[in-house]
């Protein structure tokens, strides 16, 4: 379902790029940010003699480019970062099928923030404390993983496989057929030609514009974690043999979809889920990782006022 990845990888792309056309026909023109080139119709490096002598070489580097705006470079790196925070049923993916739309979005984004930076828009206060922000959340979250990963053990692991997972049922899947439309109107109206008696697969391969298309929508088994939140939650609840009664909304398109089987998937060995229970492991460990980095510093609160909230006596009257 790669035409149905790319739109949900892209799905932030309308609204962005709108606000990118508001801001081309702005009849503004603040100076420019500090922080952008001083000739954005320039590239920042030489490039009267550039030199792509690749041959032989594998872009297998986190500096490999891949795509340049106004000079600033996209890198394999940014990309791999990108895809890392993608929902995990999308990350999860073969990299030659997310790939295209995640650069595509990096492209986009770089251009956005050089028209931001013209507009000196990383100079308001606002701005600046949402950029301080998110350089913050992201130090935090960086400590929180380099500190947590060495504790969690793999005698820890074993454990909790043999606690939570080893000698139980594995997670049930559905097999799943699909019909991708681009409106609303047209996957209703294959709902109708359904109900009149119209062949799933027949359907399918004539007007669903899935890569499943050719199989007759089959997109085989999946578990509720791989779907979309939307799919999945219609498609578990659907008994085998029974297809939508209504036309389920996607990131800009709709499906028609049909359960043909349900089933148990057998335990899953330790090595599949290794990593789901280290994640557990971790998110279980932050809170007194928290409390810990807060016992290290010397905090101060203050009301709205600017009075020390530290020298207000507590209920039992001491500071």
């Amino acid at each position: 379902m790669s035409n149905r990845i790319s739109r949900i990888v892209l799905a932030i792309l309308p609204f962005a790029l709108s606000c990118g056309i508001a801001l081309a026909q702005s009849d503004i023109a603040p100076a420019p940010s500090p922080f952008a080139p001083g000739d954005l119709k320039r590239p920042i490096f030489e490039t009267d003699k550039p030199d792509y002598r690749t041959a032989g070489k594998r872009p297998d580097s986190a500096s490999t480019v891949l795509a340049e705006v106004d000079g600033r470079s996209i890198t394999l790196g940014d990309v791999a970062d990108a895809i890392g925070k993608l929902p995990a049923n999308v990350a999860g993916l073969p990299f030659p099928d997310v790939y295209p739309g995640v650069l595509s979005r990096l492209i986009s984004q770089e251009a956005l923030v050089i028209r931001a930076q013209q507009a000196a828009m990383d100079e308001d206060p606002t701005v600046r404390r949402q950029m301080k922000a998110a350089s913050d959340q992201v130090l935090a979250n960086e400590f929180l993983i380099r500190t947590l990963t060495p504790t969690i053990t793999e005698a820890a692991l074993l454990d909790r496989y043999k606690t939570e997972i080893a000698g139980k049922p594995g997670p049930e899947e559905v097999h799943l057929r699909v019909i991708m439309l681009r409106t609303e109107q047209a996957a209703d109206d294959i709902i109708q030609e359904l109900r009149a008696g119209a062949d799933f697969a027949a359907l399918a391969k004539k007007s669903s514009i899935d890569t499943t298309a050719s199989a007759g929508g089959d997109a085989g088994f999946a578990t509720l974690d791989v779907l979309t939140p939307e799919v999945g939650a219609v498609v578990f609840a659907m008994e085998p043999g029974h297809f939508t009664p209504f036309p389920v909304r996607g990131a800009g398109v709709w499906f028609v979809l049909k359960v043909e089987e349900r089933r148990r998937q057998a335990t899953p060995p330790f090595l599949l889920v290794r990593e789901k229970l280290r994640q557990e492991l971790m998110r279980e460990a932050v809170p007194a990782a928290v409390q810990s980095a807060i016992g290290a510093v010397t905090v101060r609160q203050y009301d709205i006022t600017g009075k020390d909230l530290s020298t207000v006596p507590s209920d039992n009257g001491t500071p």
